[in-house]
């Protein structure tokens, strides 16, 4: 018998929260070439979060997104070059339309390109939106988050400061890079394949995901990792809905299920971590465990870092 191909299935939901507008944008590209029967499909995944409320966030959220998805798949590059490129694309596309309106002047975005195939999962982010990787009852966090959240973070597991000190900073939000026409200042770019395996979930969300703290969306995924994506993101909102928490920002979801024959040698497909096992000491936020990184790349956080917690010194 045949192995059957990696397939990934796909579905998405998202709510206002506590806020008037929505200004979460997301948007999935999956060819229907009819050469593709016999293998695996791939799959773009492209989230925004806006930024700029009355100043159109919700605009640049949608311009970025789509902006990024008609300069992948306009090109004949490599797949890696090519998703860096489109970042580019659409961040010069929000400076565009500040020039044709200046009103909108102050809008930006953050954004997620997740693209699936055959060999894996590569990405490029900017921002505090989330990627996450779900496999064998443990959640994954890959990619860089840009927010002084992260720092504080950092410091608190450094013992700098206390946990409670971080969760309750009011800056915690405040983003040092972002897609706003300007200079990106950081960005996160992972262009060599992460392996998938079938049974594997890659989450894209904005950050009002994690108002669930990390052990609770591992959990959850356990339970529900048998559905299909749709109902599982539409489970996911409700959880965060259900929360009620005080100005509960937009969230959005798209969840991606890999299903297929493919293993690698000793990949255990059936072997799971019991949720409750989970250390509810962890921080709020999923651990970040990425492939490894080019020392290039490494360097590059390091510098990023720094200058970061500088700015933040200096505020």
């Amino acid at each position: 018998m045949n192995a059957r191909p990696l397939q990934f299935r796909h579905g998405s939901c998202d709510s206002l929260g506590q806020r008037r507008r929505q200004e979460d944008y997301s948007a999935v590209w999956a060819p229907g070439d009819a050469g593709l029967d016999d293998a695996t499909k791939p799959v773009l995944v492209v989230l925004a979060d806006g930024m700029g409320g009355h100043v159109s966030g919700h605009a640049a959220s949608r311009l970025a997104c789509e902006s990024y998805i008609a300069s992948f798949t306009g090109s004949s590059e490599e797949i890696g070059p090519k998703m860096a490129r489109a970042l580019d694309v659409a961040n010069q596309k929000l400076a565009d339309a500040i020039v044709e309106d200046p009103q909108l002047k102050g809008m930006g975005c953050t954004l997620i390109g997740a693209y699936l195939d055959e060999n894996g999962l590569r990405w490029v982010s900017v921002g505090d939106s989330t990627l996450l990787l779900y496999r064998n009852g443990s959640l994954h966090r890959l990619n860089a988050d840009h927010s002084h959240g992260a720092i504080l973070d950092r410091q608190a597991a450094a013992g700098i400061i206390s946990r409670e000190t971080a969760i309750n900073d009011t800056r915690r939000r405040a983003l040092y890079s972002a897609l706003t026409g300007g200079p990106i200042q950081m960005r996160d770019l992972e262009l060599n394949p992460h392996a998938l395996y079938p049974g594997d979930w890659v989450i894209v969300a904005s950050d009002g995901l994690l108002t669930m703290e990390g052990n609770d969306i591992a959990s959850f995924l356990a339970r529900n990792k048998n559905e299909d994506p749709v109902s599982v993101t539409r489970r996911l909102i409700q959880e965060v809905d259900g929360r009620n928490k005080p100005r509960q920002d937009n969230t959005t979801v798209v969840a991606v299920k890999i299903v297929g024959d493919k293993l690698a040698a000793g990949h255990e497909a059936e072997r799971e971590i019991i949720p409750e096992n989970l250390d509810d000491d962890e921080p709020t936020e999923p651990t970040r465990v990425g492939p490894s990184r080019s020392r290039r790349s490494r360097l590059d956080d390091v510098v990023s870092y720094f200058k970061a917690a500088w700015a933040n010194k200096l505020a």
